[in-house]
């Protein structure tokens, strides 16, 4: 993404645009947030990044139709979501979510008004786990190898690493929710 200093003083066309500022200005301060929604949509680091600069570029792309009576916030989710589903489209290294699906997971992630505290919890409960299970999450989620070679790499089947990953991610939630529950209690 460009300085947002340059992106305030010159459109697109190279003259002066007064809503440029404005529109920048709210990018800015919602940068980490657009970026986290996204994280909650895909599983792999890269792709989480290539999404957030498609997202940008989307909504530099778009600017003038923002309407900045409007929270700026979901706009962008919108963007966001549509770029990461074509993300999911293209790669072939991801389990395929439907577009109904990830319209759920964008829904929840935008109407939870405690995403900032799931996420404290997560890397709270992801910190409790075992060194291997940390390890095997980061591996499968952060890295950029299929399931199956992953699998094939420890001697056992994609479908043995699923059930470990979905085991894993059980313990995870229910950590989560727990820690939510005790947090609401104090």
């Amino acid at each position: 993404m460009a300085e947002p200093s340059s992106l305030r003083s010159v459109d697109s066309g190279g003259g002066i645009d007064g809503d440029i500022e404005g529109f920048v200005d709210a990018l800015v301060s919602h940068q980490r947030d657009i970026y986290a929604f996204i994280a909650t949509l895909l599983p792999q680091a890269a792709d989480i990044e290539d999404v957030y600069q498609q997202t940008c570029l989307a909504l530099w792309k778009k600017r003038h139709q923002y309407d900045p009576r409007r929270a700026f916030f979901p706009w962008a989710c919108g963007f966001a979501k549509n770029e990461a589903l074509k993300q999911i489209r293209r790669s072939s290294r991801q389990v395929q979510l439907t577009a109904g699906m990830l319209e759920l997971l964008a829904g929840a992630a935008l109407a939870d008004p405690r995403a900032e505290d799931r996420r404290v919890a997560l890397d709270a409960c992801l910190d409790k786990l075992p060194r291997p299970q940390r390890e095997l999450l980061r591996t499968c989620y952060e890295g950029s190898r299929p399931i199956k070679a992953i699998a094939s790499s420890m001697t056992i089947s994609a479908a043995a690493l699923t059930m470990r990953l979905q085991r894993i991610r059980q313990t995870v939630v229910r950590c989560v929710e727990k820690t939510l529950a005790a947090w609401e209690g104090s």
